[in-house]
């Protein structure tokens, strides 16, 4: 049996070809996706020859952090405490002493999550037109996503997407996936070219671009629990 905390999420795919198992980083639960014709009771099977797989694979999932008074959250690569004022009339602020909450206690996760929301589209917004001052190179339109599987993307009209998420990891990490995106407004692929621009602009060249690429291998799954 999956542990309590672990809910399993069924799903049907007309394009499965095969039973997949994979862990939701975000959710904490176990998606099992089925081929059209293939039964739930096969399903369950299929889940119970792989339980040593699935808790070793949710054993290895980074604590999530608690977004509550005394505790922290990741801003930019530095932790910032969370402090709860009950009295206060301000909403969420965020200064030099920490990331304030007021009201009801109950609503504390709430209100930190849609604050960092609205300090993301602030802070990436200016980051990427520092970027795009830097590197002359100006995106048709920018989007901010809860995504799960990259960090950034451009479509060919020149759209960039970013993940939210990318406000809680270092500046240079930040930076780093920025101007990869903007430098596919120029090269849209990943030949020598787009790397020789990349690492042109990065900080410390290829060798910062290839630490933010290690940086993120390393602490993404961690960054998509951070909030």
């Amino acid at each position: 049996m999956l542990p309590p905390t672990a809910p399993l999420v069924w799903r049907r795919s007309k394009r499965a070809r095969r039973m997949t198992l994979r862990v939701d980083a975000v959710q904490g639960s176990v998606v099992l996706t089925l081929p059209e014709r293939t039964s739930r009771k096969q399903g369950l099977m299929f889940v119970q020859q792989h339980m040593d797989w699935i808790s070793a694979s949710l054993a290895s999932l980074p604590e999530k952090p608690v977004l509550a008074n005394g505790h922290d959250i990741m801003i930019e690569g530095s932790l910032v405490p969370i402090l709860h004022d009950p009295t206060a009339r301000r909403g969420t602020w965020l200064d030099a002493d920490g990331l304030h909450v007021s009201g009801d206690a109950d609503h504390t996760e709430r209100r930190v999550r849609d604050f960092l929301r609205v300090l993301a589209k602030d802070r990436l917004s200016a980051a990427v037109k520092r970027q795009s001052e830097r590197m002359q190179l100006v995106p048709s339109r920018l989007d901010l996503r809860d995504v799960r599987t990259r960090w950034g993307s451009c479509t060919r009209q020149g759209r960039i997407m970013l993940s939210w998420r990318l406000l809680i990891t270092p500046v240079e990490i930040r930076d780093y996936v920025i101007i990869h995106e903007l430098a596919h407004l120029r090269h849209f692929d990943h030949g020598a070219d787009f790397w020789a621009l990349v690492d042109h602009f990065c900080s410390n060249g290829r060798s910062g671009r290839l630490a933010a690429e290690r940086w993120l291998r390393e602490n993404g799954v961690a960054l998509l629990r951070a909030a």
